[in-house]
Order: C-alpha cells, then structure tokens, then sequence
C-alpha cells in the first residue's frame, strides 16, 4: 500500500516538496476506519509519508479498501466567523488550532454529512471538548482516491 500511496503521489507533486497531506482509509462498506494528517509539515512529502504510514495507517492496511488522499493547495486565517460560515464545505475544510495548547483538528472538504461550516465547527467542538481561544483556518485540497 505504502509504494502505491507514494507513486500516486508522484504524479501530482514532487516528493521534496513539504505540503500538507491527509490520508483516510475506508472499508469495503465505505466506512472511515482511520484518518490522519496535517495542514502544514516541514517534512518531504515522502518522509511525511513515511510516517504517518507507519505510525497510523499500517494497522488499518489489510482492512483497507480505499485510500483517499487529500494534499493541501492553500489555507488561509479566517478572522471573520461570517466569512468563514459562507465558504461552501464541498471545496473547503477547516481547521482550529488552540492558541494556548497549539492543539489543532480538522474537518476535511466534501465530509460526509458535513453540509455547512457551523456542522464543520461543531463537530470539532463536539468530538475535542474544545474550549477557551482558538484561531480558525480555512484550507483547499486537491483529493486523490485510490483503490486497493
């Protein structure tokens, strides 16, 4: 799986370059078994790869049906929360970081049953108990699907 992941990769960006990736795995039913990743690393894309593969997809590999892939285009800060609440969920994900713990969650563009971006905040609230000052990001992907 993790020579399929990085050749499909290859074909979209160059391995040195230090994007963000995410990376969720999906059971013959459609259901998500694991989702793991990050809007911005320091690390090639190989390396990071390598990581999270390692670290977090290996276990889920032989359950795995699909692979989906999402490499982050572009995030921005959002300051204004109606601004943020306009953006349409089918082409953006956004994400908290926690600016006193620097803890962060995501939701990804086009979730399943994430129709607007108020679900989006809640379910990061609801899922992290997030409480206290955050600041709030909005990010695109180009999506990668990869069957196994």
């Amino acid at each position: 799986m993790l020579d399929q992941i990085k050749a499909e990769l290859a074909k979209h960006c160059k391995p040195e370059e230090k994007k963000g990736l995410f990376f969720s795995l999906f059971d013959v039913n459609g259901k998500l078994l694991t989702s793991h990743g990050a809007v911005e690393t320091d690390k090639k894309i190989n390396e990071f790869t390598d990581l999270i593969y390692n670290g977090l997809l290996a276990k889920n590999e032989h359950t795995a049906k699909t692979v989906v892939i999402d490499i982050i285009q572009s995030y921005i800060q959002e300051t204004d929360i109606n601004k943020l609440l306009a953006l349409p969920t089918k082409d953006y994900g956004v994400f908290l970081i926690n600016n006193e713990n620097k803890t962060s969650w995501a939701i990804l563009p086009g979730t399943k049953g994430v129709n607007d971006i108020k679900t989006a905040l809640g379910l990061i609230k609801q899922k992290y108990g997030i409480s206290g000052n955050v600041s709030m990001y909005s990010f695109r992907t180009e999506r990668i699907t990869i069957g196994l």
